[in-house]
């Protein structure tokens, strides 16, 4: 019998995949590899950055080429990655080069999952297990959840092929016959909480749903899941979309930032980092600097900027403003160009 859990941020599940359990921990690259999908579900939550249009996306870092994609593995020291879109098997070719360049990176133990709602045939099941796939989930259109053609086939091929193969469906309404497709290949089954965003906002409000007070959730997604899904005879997991920013976001912005900070960086429990900024006459504030033997260590020079320790920043305020100087803390994600969560000027 498998042991039902819930944790603190409101997941329920009996049974989490390889692909979860490093998403938990934030040890997970999330590999977007094109916005272009032949589907248009009305409970999409895609930005309008990416919706429709041909770009790759490592986390949150834009993709020119596939050195960028390990670049950011080893930024955030990733034990695993999930190749998602849009669409990705529209763009075949490009997946398998990318699995095969992160195993050579990152070793064979850097786990590989993909998310499709295509039902690929065993040529291509094949071609995405050689290159070293280890995890599949398919989500199938909501048109055929009440006869999911092909599913159970496309399950039991990919497991036949050493795949860890299972559904992943967004907690819309019940649906027994993807129960029964999980249950009879003895896959597993993901639900996501429906989620609003800035552009599923409508589709779900014409469908009849609203969110959360707090959050992005719908309300009664979260029932559906319990009611009708969580079974004892299948595996399963539900993930509320509080998830995202509450563990996963953050578990991996302190990843990042505990491996790419700077010596004088303070790193937050959110994972963001905080420094001092000296902006302005950078010469006249470097000589101020050096006179006060400020430690090399301490700041750095930039492009029209200096980064310094935050707690020497404001100790020698006084002294940076007899020359022309812009003096501010701020705290950013821990990204080279990274949003700034909060400026505090001095």
């Amino acid at each position: 019998m498998l042991e039902w859990q819930e944790d603190s941020v409101g997941s329920i599940y009996n049974y989490l995949t390889p692909g979860c359990r490093i998403c938990r921990q934030g040890a997970g690259l999330v590999l977007f590899v094109t916005g272009n999908c032949p589907r248009s579900c009305f409970y999409c939550p895609l930005s309008e950055e990416r919706r429709g249009r041909d770009l790759v996306f490592a986390d949150e870092m834009p993709v020119r080429e596939i050195d960028d994609i390990l670049a950011e593995a080893c930024a955030i020291d990733a034990l695993g990655t999930g190749i998602t879109g849009g669409e990705p098997l529209l763009k075949l070719d490009y997946v398998l080069e990318c699995i095969r360049a992160l195993k050579r990176a990152r070793g064979q133990s850097h786990h590989i999952h993909l998310y499709t709602g295509l039902l690929p045939g065993r040529e291509v099941l094949e071609q995405l297990k050689q290159a070293g796939l280890d995890e599949i989930r398919f989500h199938p259109p909501i048109s055929e959840w009440s006869r999911p053609i092909g599913l159970k086939e496309a399950l039991r091929q990919a497991k036949a092929l050493g795949l860890i193969a299972g559904v992943e469906i967004p907690s819309i309404k019940p649906s027994p016959a993807i129960i029964e497709a999980v249950r009879d290949a003895d896959a597993f089954l993901n639900l996501n909480e429906l989620e609003f965003s800035e552009t599923n906002y409508a589709g779900l409000a014409t469908a009849g749903y609203s969110p959360e007070d707090l959050g992005c959730g719908a309300i009664g997604s979260e029932e559906v899941a319990r009611e009708h899904f969580l079974k004892d005879d299948i595996k399963v997991h539900f993930c509320p979309s509080r998830f995202k920013d509450a563990v996963q976001l953050k578990e991996r912005l302190l990843r990042r930032a505990n491996r790419t900070a700077q010596p004088f960086d303070f790193v937050s429990e959110e994972g963001t980092i905080i420094h001092g900024i000296i902006e302005g006459d950078l010469q006249a504030a470097l000589q101020i600097i050096e006179d006060l033997e400020v430690p090399e260590g301490m700041y750095s020079c930039k492009e029209g900027r200096i980064e310094i320790a935050a707690s020497i920043l404001e100790d020698i305020t006084e002294e940076l403003k007899s020359v022309s100087c812009i003096l501010s803390i701020i705290e950013k994600y821990p990204f080279e160009d990274g949003l700034v969560v909060e400026r505090i000027p001095l």
